[in-house]
């Protein structure tokens, strides 16, 4: 049976850059491989050829999956760091695949049923090896789309503070936000006398408390503006209300988005199996 695989490889190594390119011209105009597209021909070749000079040691290895797993992710993160979405990046794996064998069977390298047999014996290893590719590749992506959003996301998660022993400090911090904007708001209104008061430090708690608590933050941004509004029924009774009333409705709707933003964020967190710091 060795000898028969022997054969496939030999033919694979032997043209592996016409197979490479006829791989080329399928994945380039294939629907589910798009982002091909956008390569550099020769590139992409390369990545084929490569692939076909390797099949061999992956094919007779004694621990294949070990070998699959070196060869798969680095496969992985060079196709990651290119911008090729999984689904594509394992496609165009199976195309490789299937180019080999199609050139085989136009080369009429098995010629007689004996060796039919056998070839198909020899798909059997073929396919286990591409099964161990999908897993590989599909835990290298896994690993590196968590690894990009902790990197990325590191600076908010660090602001979020989500571990329980800084429930006190954040709850101290609203507070004392609160109760500063809330003189703020005292002062203009009934010891100056004006309506014209400093509404954007009202965002930072509003943010804060959205990023800390989620949708419960909202509770902030709507105490925030039930004080806006009676504050100004209690001092400036004389004086529209109209745009302190904006004003509170545009609080909730900026706590809402953030406290949206933030759920969704821990979702995909949680999706990607990212620790929340």
């Amino acid at each position: 049976m060795k000898a028969y695989a022997t054969k496939l490889i030999d033919v694979t190594e032997r043209h592996a850059e016409e197979i490479a390119r006829n791989w080329y011209e399928d994945v380039r105009k294939n629907a589910r491989t798009t982002s091909y597209r956008k390569f550099n021909p020769e590139d992409a070749i390369r990545q084929a050829v490569e692939f076909y000079r390797s099949f061999r040691g992956l094919f007779f290895t004694e621990k294949p999956y070990e070998a699959a797993e070196k060869y798969f992710r680095r496969y992985a993160e060079d196709r990651y760091r290119d911008g090729v979405p999984l689904d594509e990046a394992i496609y165009a794996l199976v195309l490789m695949r299937r180019h080999m064998w199609l050139y085989a069977e136009f080369q009429v390298t098995f010629q007689t049923a004996v060796e039919h047999h056998q070839a198909a014996e020899n798909l059997n290893r073929t396919i286990l090896m591409f099964d161990y590719a999908v897993n590989v590749i599909s835990r290298e992506y896994q690993y590196l789309v968590r690894e990009e959003i902790d990197r990325e996301l590191g600076a908010l998660q660090s602001i979020r503070m989500d571990e329980p022993s800084r429930n006190s400090f954040k709850t101290g911090v609203i507070g004392a936000l609160f109760l500063g904007i809330a003189f703020l708001t005292y002062y203009s209104h009934a010891v100056i006398g004006s309506g014209i008061i400093f509404t954007h430090l009202f965002y930072i708690p509003i943010i804060l408390g959205a990023i800390w608590w989620r949708k419960k933050g909202i509770l902030i941004a709507a105490a925030l503006g039930a004080w806006l509004i009676l504050s100004h029924i209690m001092f400036l009774a004389g004086a529209p209300l109209i745009e302190d009333v904006i004003r509170s409705v545009m609080f909730i709707v900026i706590g809402t988005v953030v406290a949206l933003l933030s759920e969704g964020l821990v979702k995909a967190e949680t999706l990607y199996g990212v620790e929340v710091h």
